[in-house]
């Protein structure tokens, strides 16, 4: 196993990001105490994440370098769906390079591109959302150079409960070991939970333990992977609190915690 920290992302060694976006009917409930849905402030902060890795990728000649590859994962907007969250141009592709995300924007918002729209409509299968990344985690490792790229980072945003798994959950926990199994020259793939969600309380930041009630917390708390060093390094300047066996879960967060957690997810 090679050290990620001697690895330096490059259009010849790049970093896939998978974004698994919960579109169900829950998402169409108020974000804590704004004026705006769950789904609008998820689809701004996605749109925000993506133009920053955009701009990050450009090098000094001005040319934009396929440093990222991104796929956009949306589940529950048709019951049991699973569908490309791409929207226009880029409708119904799975894996996009950057520079391919910024030739094709679906419109523009605050003189900002952006590519998602807010979306909320049934049930929330989630085990069948991360069995979907799970192939397409499997399927970029072992194609081309890959192998000797960054691991593959799955970023899964919800405010709900699998509604495809059981009371258990056993076939979620099944599906998200089988990511955790994948791996680059460079470790193993990243997973990544926000839970947003509609109780009131302390929210809870890249914790390394859970103490509440909450089944679901807990669950997603457990298929959280520790951050890296460099995650951990981004988080802390940021302003977290965060020890060195923190796991990627977010719970109860704010919008800031939101966009945060996104760029704390993402390689630099």
């Amino acid at each position: 196993m090679y050290d990620l920290k001697n690895l330096t992302i490059s259009s010849t060694n790049p970093c896939l990001l998978v974004y698994l976006i919960d579109q169900s009917y829950s998402m169409s409930d108020k974000f804590g105490n704004a004026l705006h849905t769950k789904a609008d402030e998820v689809a701004d902060a996605v749109n925000d994440i993506l133009y920053e890795i955009g701009l990050r990728c450009i090098g000094s000649s001005g040319e934009l370098k396929n440093r990222f590859e991104i796929a956009i994962i949306g589940y529950g907007k048709e019951p049991n769906s699973v569908l490309s969250g791409w929207e226009g141009q880029l409708s119904g592709k799975w894996v996009v390079p950057i520079k391919n995300v910024f030739d094709y924007p679906l419109g523009e918002e605050d003189d900002k591109p952006i590519w998602i729209k807010p979306a909320a409509g049934s049930n929330t299968p989630m085990t069948k959302a991360f069995e979907n990344a799970k192939r397409l985690c499997n399927d970029w490792i072992n194609w081309g150079n890959h192998r000797d790229c960054h691991p593959p980072i799955v970023i899964n945003i919800t405010d709900g409960e699998a509604t495809d798994s059981g009371s258990s959950f056993n076939k979620l926990k099944q599906e998200v070991e089988n990511i955790k199994d994948l791996y680059t020259n460079y470790g193993q793939a990243k997973i990544l939970n926000i839970h947003i969600s509609n109780k009131s309380g302390d929210k809870l930041l890249f914790p390394n333990e859970v103490n509440t009630g909450d089944r679901f917390e807990r669950l997603l708390f457990e298929l959280s992977t520790s951050l890296d060093e460099n995650m951990i390094r981004i988080a802390k300047q940021k302003g977290y609190n965060i020890d060195h066996n923190a796991k990627g879960y977010v719970f109860n967060g704010n919008a800031t915690d939101l966009i945060n957690f996104l760029n704390i997810g993402t390689p630099q």
